[in-house]
C-alpha cells in the first residue's frame, strides 16, 4: 500500500467511501460529470472492477453514458486500496447504517469502514458523512480522524429522500 502524501496539493477533488453502491456511485458520477476529479474507495473488488470498466451494477436511468464518459476521460476511478482516501480534498462517506431484525441500528458500520482508511486522512480534508447516522457517530468519526493525526474537518449531510423526512 502507498504512503499518504504529507502535504501539498491533492490529486483529486473528491473520494467517495462506499462509492460502488446505490448512493455513492450516482453521487460520484454526478461529481465527475461536472468536471471533478473523483475516486471511489470500496472494499468490494467486484464493484471496483465494474466501475473501472464503466459498467453499472444496477439500473440508474441516464447514468451509463455519464459513467462511460467520466471513466474514459480519467475523471472517475475506483480502488480497493484505502490509500486512495488520502488523494482527495473532500472525502464523502456513504456507508449505510444496518439494522438488526428489531430495527436497532448497528452504529459500528461507519467507524468500521473508516478504520482501514483513517491512516490516510490528511490535514485540510473535509470529511462529509452522507449517511444516516445516530447520535454520537459524528463525534466518534471526529475521534477516529484525530487519532490518525489528521486535522480534517467532519460534517454530516442529511440523508434520504425528502419524502422520507416528512
Amino acid at each position: 500500500m502507498a504512503t499518504p502524501p504529507s502535504s501539498g496539493e491533492f490529486e483529486r477533488d473528491v473520494v467517495v467511501i462506499g462509492g460502488g453502491g446505490h448512493v455513492g456511485l450516482p453521487l460520484a458520477i454526478a461529481f465527475a460529470d461536472r468536471g471533478a476529479r473523483v475516486a471511489i474507495y470500496d472494499v468490494s473488488e467486484e464493484a471496483v472492477e465494474r466501475v473501472n470498466a464503466a459498467r453499472l451494477p444496477f439500473d440508474e436511468p441516464g447514468a451509463l453514458p455519464l459513467l462511460e464518459r467520466a471513466v474514459a476521460g480519467g475523471r472517475l476511478t475506483a480502488s480497493t486500496d484505502p490509500a486512495i482516501v488520502g488523494t482527495a480534498e473532500n472525502v464523502v462517506v456513504v456507508i449505510g447504517t444496518p439494522v438488526d431484525e428489531h430495527l436497532n441500528p448497528n452504529q459500528t458500520a461507519i467507524p468500521k469502514a473508516l478504520g482501514g482508511c483513517s491512516p490516510y486522512l490528511r490535514d485540510g480534508q473535509l470529511l462529509v458523512l452522507r449517511s444516516t447516522v445516530f447520535p454520537g457517530v459524528t463525534a466518534l468519526v471526529e475521534k477516529i480522524s484525530s487519532a490518525s493525526g489528521s486535522r480534517s474537518r467532519s460534517r454530516s449531510a442529511p440523508s434520504g429522500s425528502p419524502r422520507a423526512r416528512r
